[in-house]
């Protein structure tokens, strides 16, 4: 298997938290 590097996992983490910032943010809006 191919691992991705620490700079790729930084990445995605970070736009993952994004995503799930904006999400929430998103849900706030919906209640």
């Amino acid at each position: 298997p191919i691992l991705p590097s620490e700079e790729e996992l930084t990445e995605n983490n970070r736009s993952r938290s994004a995503k799930l910032r904006i999400a929430e943010k998103i849900r706030m809006k919906e209640e």
